[in-house]
């Protein structure tokens, strides 16, 4: 269910770092992110997000695979809010910063900015609201509370 923090270099290197309660995730644009003019598909935003949230989990210790098939819970996105600010293109380099805003029992509310760290404009801004399922028991996925082992690993509400 759950793993020793990274300590593993490689790891780091691949799923970003935490700093106090942000996490940080960088990605360059590649080809397949983008229109025939260079300009990144505004879905691939929502795409780059999930990439730095599962990482984010990763570097908690938190593995998601072993949750779903050992115990049959996990993390689901209920809603997303999504402010496009300014296009990034092709070969940029972004950064996605991860912060819990809120911590519930069974959810958890993300703030994401993904900023374009070539010019340091901000690219777009998530509010994410995740929830905690199980899905074993009825074949649906039902909310229910976070065991503590993980509930202790994710950073309390902060303040905004």
């Amino acid at each position: 269910m759950t793993r020793p923090l990274y300590q593993n270099e490689i790891y780091h290197q691949l799923d970003g770092h935490l700093d106090a309660n942000t996490h940080h995730y960088k990605l360059r644009v590649q080809f397949e992110d983008t229109d025939a003019g260079g300009i990144v598909y505004h879905a691939q935003y929502l795409a780059f997000a999930e990439r730095a949230r599962s990482a984010w989990l990763r570097c908690l210790g938190i593995d998601q695979a072993e949750l779903l098939v050992e115990d049959g819970v996990g993390f689901v996105v209920r809603h997303i809010d999504i402010d496009f600010v300014e296009a990034a293109a092709l070969s940029t380099v972004l950064e996605i910063t991860s912060k819990v805003i809120k911590n519930g029992g069974a959810s958890l509310r993300l703030r994401q900015i993904i900023t374009n760290i070539q010019d340091c404009h901000i690219v777009a801004r998530l509010v994410v609201d995740i929830g905690f399922v199980n899905m074993k028991m009825t074949g649906t996925a039902r909310a229910c509370r976070m065991p503590k082992i993980i509930r202790d690993r994710l950073p309390g509400t902060l303040e905004d």
